[in-house]
């Protein structure tokens, strides 16, 4: 999190209110300084599950009272609120398995055009052309973020839309 986030915090803008205040430390000449937190304890920062890229999406089930869960598929969820059963199992798996191979297959190039960059970088540093690299990475950087991510995101928005959505209802 950097400063404007945690200005942000202890503003009380943002913050989620479950939140525990940071605890500061008085460091040296007088500074305060946030104290750490050990790295199990961390906030993670990417939005997904680890094994989503390969296993699948997580699915977002709402229930009627208004609490929400990110589940597996095939997991069984019970709301804490009022009790009602939601099982994802009941999706077809012929409809999920196509979502998968499409995050899967749309994350493929920006893993691709990533690795060709590195491997031409170490090609480039072994062979003793340095100044090549200092050419590559920023033109790579730009190929990726002006000319390929655009199409690529509009195509992953509309192949995305095109997908079934599902209403699941409680058992029971």
């Amino acid at each position: 999190m950097g400063k404007r986030a945690r200005s942000r915090s202890d503003a009380g803008e943002g913050g989620s209110s479950g939140e525990a205040e940071p605890q500061y430390l008085k460091g040296p000449f007088g500074f305060q300084r946030r104290k750490r937190i050990p790295f199990s304890e961390r906030e993670r920062l990417g939005h997904e599950a680890p094994g989503s890229v390969l296993r699948g999406p997580p699915i977002t089930v709402g229930c009627e009272c208004g609490e929400s869960a990110e589940l597996r598929y095939g997991t069984r969820w019970t709301c804490p609120g009022c009790g009602r059963s939601y099982d994802t199992a009941k999706i077809p798996r012929e409809d999920y398995e196509k979502i998968r191979k499409l995050q899967f297959r749309y994350r493929l190039l920006p893993i691709v055009v990533g690795a060709v960059a590195i491997s031409l970088a170490v090609f480039f540093t072994l062979s003793g052309n340095i100044f090549a690299v200092f050419v590559l990475l920023p033109s790579v950087l730009v190929l990726w973020f002006m000319l390929l991510r655009p199409p690529h995101r509009r195509g992953f928005q509309k192949a995305i839309s095109d997908l079934p959505t599902w209403d699941l209802r409680a058992d029971s």
